[in-house]
């Protein structure tokens, strides 16, 4: 998902919102499980789920107006060009089989041009457990809008939505399903390790988790680092992996009210976009941004 490269967000350093305290604070670990075909098994209760803007998961605190900004390469063809990612958390809803999900604003940027956006609809449950409902994706081409060429919501045409983030993986957590669209086996992911230290450009970390990702059966797509009260703060395709992006963390802000406001606007633009190219995915159901 990505901004328009013309567009600039209003932000405040995130220190001074007291959210790197917990950096140097994490769980031990080991190296995790080999890869399982079997799956965790988590009901899916409406009843179960929380507001989702809470940031209680410490390992992918959704907080609205939390910014993250990666950086490093991907593949055009066969040429590795400039990529980056911002990720944010908005203050816009959607209820998706009942429950409230917060959407999660993607850009990602290829050789300095637009070349994708797209929302995550993000729940969390009274466990904590953050889970994923959604998704809708905009293509662009040489910066310009092509098409909405995904979108699905759990619980429509057999999709199923999943935990994208446990409370607290550990070598005992039991690989998990991420998410099915219809049609598709869907992601799948599992705890790898916990290990003392990880730097990156914006900073170095103590007792990060790393999470294996791939297709459903396959998992080893590509590793993520984490950072406790951060969230992820790398991205390492795989070398067996059709996956391409390098991403490392270079800067985390707060956004001030104006530049949320920005942000949520982009998301009700997407998600609007999106619903009126699925009408009856998406249905009579209406985002919003909620106090």
């Amino acid at each position: 998902m990505t901004w328009s490269t013309s567009r600039r967000l209003t932000v405040l350093p995130l220190m001074g919102f007291g959210l790197l305290g917990a950096l140097l604070v994490g769980c031990t670990g080991s190296a995790g499980p080999t890869p399982k075909q079997s799956f965790a098994k988590t009901a899916f209760i409406a009843s179960n789920f929380v507001d989702p803007r809470l940031g209680a998961n410490e390992w992918l605190p959704l907080i609205p107006g939390m910014q993250w900004v990666r950086e490093g390469t991907t593949l055009i063809g066969n040429r590795e060009v400039p990529h980056k990612v911002v990720t944010t958390v908005t203050d816009v809803i959607r209820e998706i089989q009942g429950v409230k999900t917060v959407l999660v604003h993607d850009q990602s940027t290829g050789a300095g041009q637009v070349v994708q956006q797209s929302l995550d609809y993000l729940a969390q449950d009274k466990d904590s457990n953050i889970w994923v409902l959604g998704v809708a994706t905009e293509q662009y081409e040489a910066g310009r809008f092509i098409a909405v060429d995904e979108a699905w919501l759990s619980g429509v045409d057999g999709a199923r939505g999943g935990i994208l983030m446990p409370t607290n993986p550990t070598t005992g957590t039991p690989p998990w399903q991420i998410a099915r669209p219809p049609g598709a086996n869907g992601d799948a992911a599992e705890f790898l390790r916990t290990q003392p230290q990880e730097c990156v450009p914006f900073a170095c970390f103590d007792n990060v988790l790393v999470i294996r990702e791939g297709k459903a059966g396959a998992l080893d797509n590509e590793f993520k680092y984490f950072a406790l009260g951060v969230g992820q703060i790398r991205n390492e395709p795989r070398s067996a992996s059709r996956h391409e992006d390098i991403e490392f963390l270079i800067n985390v802000t707060m956004l001030s009210p104006e530049g949320l406001g920005e942000a949520s606007a982009e998301a009700l633009r997407i998600d609007a976009q999106a619903a009126a190219e699925y009408p009856v995915l998406f249905g009579d159901v209406q985002a919003s941004r909620l106090p």
